[in-house]
């Protein structure tokens, strides 16, 4: 945000700017602080693993130097690699944050779960190691992926980016690493202080618009991230646009993900208890359904993917599990018109959500 303003009618009378240096403001005890209160900076749904970690060690078994600042994990199983300054950023930031992203790219679930109960246990929370991979796990929407894991995101926040910078975040964009850019700017307002989070790089416009050859990747990962980021991205926009009531009877058709041997054996599975086929809605973005076999909560992903190991013994992953959910709509809830509640009939939820994307567009 360059221009902020406070009004009164038709007069509007500019704040002014400050930064953190000028406030007396600390990167460490004061910014990264905000972060770790307020994950949501980093993107949607991520947890915070560990902070200022240091425990890795070189080839000699001399302990490295290098803290980094905050590690975060995402729902859709990826690692958040965190980096900040507290004013304008080193020319070589960028650097930092993938030397950081390499190293994390070899922790597993344990080393992960390790990290995360010594940061718990340094602000007071006393958690076992099994409580801490629980944490974890529950937080990943599907299955965990040790493939994912190598592929970790990095968020450098600055108060500014010089060009060096800006234009080498963009080709190793390109060139498929994906690093975001967040301007972390600071106003004085009638005495108090307002932080403001802006993503800078790579804008909305950027993601929807540069998907050239380049950024195309074919590994197995990131097609298996792709999929579960749409499931994600349908859920948010249904709960978004509140067009389910809580209540919401869905009924499972096993679409995308499976072959059609594995849906014959799903529909006999199902046979032996009807419960197994159908799930309530709840609009909670992260586990949205509630399924009538056990009346746990899962998100559309977790459940198709647990459906199919139940039924096969096997692990899976890639699928999209809002394709496999139907709405039922001859129940209709209350307070619904009946015939535009009909209008519902035979779309999944990822129709639905492509539906109103493109109202929303129009």
């Amino acid at each position: 945000m360059d221009h902020l303003f406070t009004v009164d009618g038709r007069t509007a009378t500019p704040i002014s700017r400050t930064g953190l240096a000028a406030e007396g403001l600390l990167e460490r005890q004061h910014l990264q602080e905000w972060v770790i209160a307020h994950p949501q900076v980093l993107g949607e749904s991520v947890l915070v693993i560990t902070a200022e970690y240091d425990r890795w060690a070189d080839t000699d078994g001399v302990p490295a130097r290098d803290r980094l600042d905050v590690l975060g994990l995402d729902a859709t199983g990826r690692l958040v690699v965190v980096e900040l300054k507290r004013g304008t950023a080193d020319r070589d930031v960028h650097l930092q944050a993938i030397t950081y992203a390499a190293l994390v790219s070899r922790f597993d679930l344990d080393t992960l779960a390790q990290a995360h109960r010594g940061f718990l246990s340094r602000r007071g929370q006393a958690l076992d190691i099994a409580a801490c991979r629980r944490r974890l796990l529950d937080h990943v929407d599907g299955e965990w992926s040790p493939e994912l894991l190598q592929r970790p995101r990095q968020v450098i926040i600055a108060a500014d980016f010089p060009k060096q910078v800006t234009h080498s975040v963009v080709w190793l964009s390109e060139m498929g690493i994906d690093i975001d850019l967040v301007q972390v700017g600071l106003w004085r307002v009638e005495g108090s202080l307002v932080a403001g989070f802006t993503k800078v790089y790579p804008t909305p416009e950027v993601e929807e618009f540069t998907l050239t050859p380049a950024r195309v990747e074919g590994e197995a990962a990131a097609k298996k991230l792709q999929e579960r980021s749409r499931s994600r991205n349908a859920v948010h926009v249904l709960v978004g646009a509140g067009l389910l009531p809580d209540g919401t009877r869905l009924l499972m058709t096993p679409r995308h993900g499976v072959t059609d041997a594995i849906r014959t054996e799903i529909r006999s599975w199902v046979a032996q208890d009807s419960a197994r086929a159908v799930a309530t809605w709840a609009n909670d973005t992260a586990k949205p359904l509630v399924w009538d076999a056990d009346g746990a909560s899962y998100s559309p992903t977790g459940l198709a993917n647990h459906i199919f190991t139940s039924v096969t013994g096997r692990s899976v992953d890639g699928i999209q599990g809002t394709t496999w959910w139907d709405v039922d709509t001859t129940r209709v809830p209350a307070d619904i018109d009946p015939e535009a509640w009909a209008t519902l009939a035979g779309s999944d939820l990822t129709a639905l959500a492509r539906q109103l994307s493109g109202t929303r567009k129009d």
